[in-house]
């Protein structure tokens, strides 16, 4: 019994309605892990305009999708979080790098004296 190989397979069918629960729930893991992942190396900032941004727009989206409105608030939200965080980390990383490549000030030279007169200009 030891020598022989035991051979397991996993059959899972999904008939019918079941495939669209299983998508979305496929989808929520998908999405829940690219975020867990992508998000490692950015600001507070970022979180902020994201939440800010979610925050307008499912008030947008409510009220623009007048026939069900949850369905316009989490559109809205989805969009406005998207475009708010986006945003927000692209002025950050654009203000990161003009900081770094500004040269400090230097004064004008000093214009040339006449050592003969003793006036700056003749």
């Amino acid at each position: 019994m030891a020598d022989q190989e035991h051979e397991v397979k996993f059959y899972y069918t999904v008939k019918g309605d079941n495939i669209m629960k299983y998508f979305k729930l496929w989808a929520i893991l998908v999405l829940l892990a690219a975020l867990v992942t992508g998000c490692t190396s950015l600001s507070p900032y970022t979180y902020t305009g994201a939440g800010v941004g979610g925050a307008l727009g499912a008030g947008t989206g409510a009220l623009i999708d007048h026939n069900n409105r949850w369905r316009g608030a989490m559109i809205g939200t989805l969009v406005g979080g998207t475009l708010g965080g986006t945003a927000t980390e692209l002025g950050r990383r654009a203000a990161e790098q003009d900081g770094s490549q500004q040269r400090p000030y230097s004064p004008p030279p000093a214009p040339p004296q006449s050592y003969e007169s003793g006036s700056v200009y003749q």
